[in-house]
């Protein structure tokens, strides 16, 4: 049965919270790789049933996981030979999700170190002032980063609500003067296009 890895699969605020732990992790030095995220309810029976009804040995000791509703996701450490046989590597992405308010599997009775998940009302109740301080602080670092990694990349075809309002009268003054044709697509720009083009009015080139 497939094994889904994709954070998309996880519930919005999960997404954020997932993003938010892997960004600290990175900033900490930890390698970390996903290993799933969103299982179904099919799966999780499948897994619960290893090592009782099925050969193998036990993999899970539930079969209502916080997998089946996107709110959870496995981790390993990104390093051949050390995916999952380092204690103190866990130990640190424990203590990075303890601070972010995100609940780590290795804290329990029957320890799943590689497991975290957020709680049903994660983000109000079951956080902290301070967690919730320091979880909203890094969202907004990642987030800024995320829109800026985007931008970079996203080509601007049309004025709609995802073209810049500050560069649209720039834009369609070029296109105007027949500076930018654009393709069968549409404009074709960057957001390095973008800036240039009004780099170039600024210059009183345009």
């Amino acid at each position: 049965m497939q094994v889904i890895k994709d954070i998309a699969e996880l519930t919005p605020i999960a997404q954020k919270a997932c993003k938010a732990f892997l960004y600290e992790c990175e900033q900490q030095g930890l390698k970390v790789r996903i290993t799933e995220t969103y299982r179904s309810q099919e799966r999780q029976n499948e897994l619960y049933a290893q090592g009782r009804t099925k050969a193998g040995q036990i993999v899970t000791w539930t079969k209502n996981s916080r997998h089946t509703s996107r709110r959870a996701w496995d981790i390993c450490q990104d390093i051949k030979g050390k995916e999952y046989s380092d204690t103190a590597f866990f130990k640190r992405c424990g203590a990075i999700a303890n601070e972010l308010g995100i609940t780590w599997g290795g804290t329990w009775k029957t320890p799943d170190m590689p497991h975290f998940e957020i709680g049903e009302i994660w983000g109000e109740e079951e956080m902290t002032t301070e967690e919730k301080r320091k979880f909203n602080a890094l969202v907004e670092q990642v987030d800024k980063l995320t829109k800026a990694v985007e931008n970079a990349t996203m080509v601007y075809n049309y004025f709609d609500e995802n073209f810049p309002d500050w560069a649209k009268d720039t834009v369609q003054n070029a296109v105007d003067k027949g500076i930018v044709r654009g393709t069968e697509n549409g404009l074709g720009l960057t957001m390095q296009d973008i800036k240039a083009l009004c780099f170039i009015e600024r210059l009183g080139l345009l």
